[in-house]
């Protein structure tokens, strides 16, 4: 059995996303960047991973880069995954290293993409300015991210990204103050996918909150959305926690271990 689940606004939480400040229950910094305390899971949550950790096969999936990753404290020096995803799919981390297998697969499908981040790169350079543009950043030659100011990007010009990018087999997804265009071969199930198959593991649990997890919720055995998640939005009919923000993990990782005992349980 896995557990799969993507991080950032799903198990880990940051300030900015829902509100430090107002927290008063026990609560745990789990990164540390540039000498600031970045993310956070409450202490009922960290106890409830390791057991999930303990009793399946938990994997992070994460559209952060490795380095990103390799930031969270957690999964260092307590809770140590097998395997970890990260750039969206695009690298299969086991015990650290690179799985070179799906290295080598991604590799062959960005060389027979039909787009390349370049084009995409040069699109967005020539329809976009800097009245809610801020900056391309391209990770690791497999996909392009914006930062832009939400407030002020043109919601036509949105749409007509989010039409181009699915028309030459792109995924397009605004989320907040980042715009992404990644390449469908790139996604968190296919790389999730190439783990239970090597692995032998048929049931797949999977936990998420953006439109770049729903491949996940959709197409694993069970999966859940936290309620604040954009993926909730039009999803209701999925999994939906009952509740919002930081304490929603807690609800993510009772519910796993809760179908992991009662596998007809309905939730």
């Amino acid at each position: 059995m896995i557990f799969a689940s993507d991080l950032d606004s799903t198990l880990i939480y940051s300030y900015r996303s829902y509100g430090g400040s107002e927290w008063d229950f026990p609560v745990r910094n789990i990164e540390i960047f540039d000498d600031r305390e970045i993310t956070f899971m409450t202490e009922k949550a960290i106890k409830l991973l390791r057991e999930v950790a303990d009793e399946m096969m938990f994997v992070p999936v994460t559209t952060r880069t490795e380095e990103q990753y390799n930031r969270i404290s957690l999964f260092h020096e307590e809770i140590r995954p097998t395997y970890a995803i990260t750039t969206n799919g695009g690298v299969v981390l086991k015990n650290g290293e690179i799985d070179f297998d799906w290295q080598d697969y991604i590799s062959k499908e960005v060389s027979r993409s039909a787009l390349s981040v370049e084009d995409v790169k040069r699109k967005i350079e020539e329809t976009a300015n800097g009245s809610w543009l801020k900056a391309i950043r391209i990770v690791d030659s497999f996909f392009i991210y914006l930062i832009i100011k939400p407030e002020h990007a043109p919601e036509e010009l949105m749409r007509k990204y989010a039409v181009w990018a699915a028309d030459h087999g792109w995924f397009f997804s605004k989320q907040g103050r980042k715009v992404y265009f990644i390449p469908s071969f790139i996604n968190k199930w296919d790389a999730v996918h190439y783990l239970s198959e090597k692995e032998g593991k048929k049931t797949v649990y999977t936990a998420g909150d953006s439109n770049l997890d729903l491949c996940l919720i959709e197409q694993a055995t069970f999966g859940i959305i936290p309620r604040h998640g954009e993926a909730a939005v039009e999803n209701s009919h999925l999994g939906l926690t009952q509740k919002e923000g930081i304490l929603a993990a807690e609800e993510i990782l009772e519910t796993v271990l809760l179908k992991r005992h009662t596998p007809g349980a309905i939730y």
